[in-house]
């Protein structure tokens, strides 16, 4: 079986902090089930966490970071212009109620993974990436770009 490629969105790092879904997850990378992939995006949105916030004594974003190197290592995506291209093309698609300036980080996130052609984006983002309008925009646009769009699926939903 082919491991599963997978894209973790921001909002998922905070969720590896317990001790539980960070050992499903090692455990789904050791027995080769999964390869976790990261992109500037995400790692830019960890770090513009504050560092005064605090998770047991500890900076969260510290320890999201973390979380976010030893799962990735170094395989993160830089956006560059391809990836910012597609973002804009979702952008233009787009007929949600979100802010464009709001959602536009994470069509970047979707459009990384596509371009890369990952497998799976875990999100728990149900508002703005992986909402109706949102995903309509990314099959739009990538039927036409002859692009498979990844999987959206939670956290819960990665199975081994």
């Amino acid at each position: 079986m082919q491991p599963r490629r997978v894209l973790f969105d921001t909002n998922v790092y905070e969720l590896l902090l317990n001790a539980q879904n960070l050992d499903k997850i090692e455990s789904l990378v050791i027995s080769g089930s999964i390869i976790p992939y990261g992109c500037k995006t995400v790692r830019d949105e960890l770090r513009d966490i504050s560092k005064d916030e605090k998770i047991g004594g500890r900076s969260l974003r510290t320890q999201l970071l973390s979380a976010y190197d030893k799962l990735v290592k170094d395989r993160s995506y830089p956006v560059g212009t391809e990836i910012e291209a597609l973002a804009r093309d979702y952008l233009a698609a787009y007929s949600g109620g979100v802010a464009k300036r709001k959602i536009y980080p994470d069509f970047k996130i979707v459009a990384a993974a596509t371009i890369h052609r990952l497998d799976i984006i875990v999100s728990e983002d149900d508002r703005t990436m992986k909402s109706n309008p949102a995903i309509r925009a990314y099959q739009s646009v990538n039927g036409k770009k002859m692009y498979i769009t990844p999987n959206l699926i939670s956290l819960e939903e990665l199975k081994p």
